[in-house]
């Protein structure tokens, strides 16, 4: 029998990011992505699998927000597995000059790490996939983002969070779940094209498979992939550099530009901690 392309990338990254013994918390918002994650998670063998803690945040955006929030508490359930779920206004915790999208990713967050604390997880599972990996490298790309922020998502970090399903296409992910007749809610804000992802994902991507390369998505993420290890060689050069001779600019017009620029950012981010 044939393996299915989707458990063999996702067992392959488990294996990289998730101890047996480990208390995992796997964001689920009811979506199918996040669905299948933690469908996957739970498929594992007994021996394999991490103790699992399911969390969803209700981020009061929208009408039907509620009906998720039943949806994921029932598929826990039906799992027998532990849900911590909460509702939080992400409209009313908008900070000054952010987003809807960046408030909703900054609130989401911190709620999904005092859930991992309440639940004593060392990791945090997400549902990021291939697509948006390529939407993620795209938006930064023309925001004229630095080299390391250009590779997108890691599939490991920062922190606890890990990202299992980072090297499938959403596609499949959706066939997989077809075919296991898994059910799934789909969340209407998704099509709403004044959010910047949505415009990527269904303008600019589309645009790009049907005038360039049908997959274009997986290219852009293996072309960013090959560029990660030179980067993390480069970011290690940067920081050994600050640390023993700081960002003096004069020390700095020494260097080449792919360091120099580096070791400022790094003390960019120093002069900015407390």
């Amino acid at each position: 029998m044939r393996a299915d392309r989707v458990e063999v990338l996702f067992l392959r990254a488990v294996r990289a990011s998730i101890a047996a013994g480990d208390t995992v918390v796997v964001g689920c918002s009811g979506g199918g992505d996040s669905v299948a994650l933690l469908h996957l998670l739970h498929r594992l063998s007994p021996k394999r699998r991490p103790r699992l803690v399911v969390a969803h945040l209700d981020h009061g955006m929208r009408r039907g927000s509620r009906a998720d929030r039943l949806f994921v508490e029932k598929l826990a359930r039906s799992l027998d597995l532990r849900v911590i779920a909460d509702r939080r206004e992400v409209g009313a915790l908008r900070r000054k000059g952010e987003s809807p999208e960046e408030a909703a990713r900054r609130v989401r967050r911190a709620f999904l790490l005092e859930a991992a604390d309440e639940a004593g997880a060392a990791k945090i599972a997400l549902g990021h996939t291939l697509d948006d990996q390529a939407e993620t490298i795209l938006m930064r790309l023309a925001r004229g983002s630095g080299p390391t922020a250009l590779l997108g998502m890691n599939p490991v970090g920062p922190g606890p969070l890990v990202r299992p399903l980072l090297a499938v296409e959403r596609r499949e992910i959706r066939a997989w779940l077809a075919r296991r007749r898994i059910a799934f809610r789909e969340d209407p804000s998704n099509r709403d094209l004044r959010f910047e992802r949505n415009r990527v994902r269904r303008l600019v991507l589309p645009l790009l498979e049907k005038a360039l390369n049908p997959k274009a998505a997986r290219h852009l993420v293996l072309g960013m992939d090959r560029l990660r290890e030179d980067a993390r060689f480069l970011d290690e050069i940067a920081r050994e550099t600050f640390e023993t001779a700081g960002a003096d600019p004069e020390a700095l017009a020494t260097l080449p530009p792919a360091i120099a620029g580096r070791v400022r950012a790094i003390a960019r981010r120093r002069s900015r901690l407390p």
